[in-house]
């Protein structure tokens, strides 16, 4: 008779119950392959997700690079334009070349939710560049490291040298579309508009509809200069980091921002608002203000055990309206700013 059957029945042990676990999702198994086929000085980064995801990546790619001693950095990316201030082994971008990964020690800033990862960790329950660490090299950075870097050149378009002349007649705004709870009525978003041109200020729309599930709200753009669909990642990078102010719910443009100096107004409202603030200018949150009333994080039971998966992608209507600031109270903090 062994110790544990000393000590009587194990409440956690399921006798008789098996599981077969996905070797090449454990990371010692994958570390042991690649350096038995001598790849275990040679890493690729992948970057995967929406935008905003993978620029959350960049201080974990730029941390890897600074003290990994004697490893060749590759990059795979749908958007390498965001890394372009790195320096790569080789980049490939997605979107129109795959390597060949069995050639590499492989490591992602995100995994699909068939990964075993997501057995342990929550995208949603993390903050964004901690999540990227982990999920990667197991680790989460200094804070000195955690700031986002991102560079681009001044666009040659009219609108990038009205901005530099008057920054604080112009705000940027992204209505994002995305999950449920992340969308705001367009009703809200075109009355949070009106305040600012009521005010004199002009807003820039920005966004792009890149697929099904991420898009636009279909605002009124009568007064606004309309970017929609109109610019390139690397002038979305410049404009997010040059702009006075940019308003925003929980998306890509928050992050981008990040980067640079701008006042960021967002609206948190399925994650915790300390998941998607940032490190900025040697502190914690600089210039960046969660404008939401309320969100879900309140109304959630998060425990771990639940009879029924727990989803933050959907949100009771009464939820989202109580969440909302006002328009008014919107265009007092954008009044703050100037």
């Amino acid at each position: 008779m062994n110790e544990q059957e000393n000590q009587g029945p194990n409440p956690f042990a399921f006798p008789g119950d098996k599981m077969v676990l996905p070797a090449d999702q454990i990371p010692s198994f994958n570390v042991g392959k690649a350096i038995k086929k001598g790849n275990g000085k040679k890493f690729l980064i992948v970057t995967w997700g929406g935008l905003g995801d993978q620029v959350c990546a960049e201080p974990v790619i730029r941390y890897a690079q600074k003290v990994f001693k004697g490893i060749e950095i590759s990059l795979a990316s749908e958007a390498p334009e965001l890394f372009s201030h790195l320096e790569f082994k080789e980049v490939f971008d997605l979107k129109r070349v795959k390597p060949v990964e069995s050639n590499y020690m492989v490591f992602r800033s995100i995994v699909d939710p068939s990964n075993l990862l997501w057995e342990f960790f929550s995208h949603c329950l993390a903050h964004c560049v901690d999540f990227c660490s982990v999920c990667m090299f197991r680790l989460q950075l200094p804070v000195a490291d955690k700031e986002i870097k991102l560079e681009a050149d001044e666009p040659d378009t009219h609108w990038a040298k009205a901005l530099l002349y008057n920054k604080k007649k112009y705000v940027v705004v992204h209505a994002g579309k995305h999950w449920p709870s992340k969308t705001f009525p367009k009703e809200w978003w075109d009355d949070v508009l009106s305040e600012i041109i009521k005010y004199g200020l002009t807003p820039i729309l920005i966004g792009k509809d890149t697929d099904d599930n991420r898009s636009t709200v279909d605002v009124n753009s009568e007064g606004c200069v309309d970017l929609r669909n109109k610019t390139s990642i690397k002038e979305l990078i410049w404009l997010c980091k040059n702009t006075n102010v940019l308003l925003t719910n929980d998306s890509s443009p928050l992050h981008i921002a990040a980067a640079g100096e701008a006042h960021i107004g967002f609206i948190a409202s399925c994650k915790h608002p300390d998941y998607i603030t940032h490190w900025r200018n040697g502190q914690w949150g600089w210039r960046m203000k969660n404008l939401g009333k309320d969100g879900m994080w309140n109304h959630t039971d998060f425990n771990p055990i639940q009879e029924k998966e727990v989803t933050v992608e959907f949100i009771e209507p009464e939820l989202m309206q109580a969440l909302l600031p006002t328009p008014v109270e919107v265009m007092d903090y954008v009044r703050s700013t100037l």
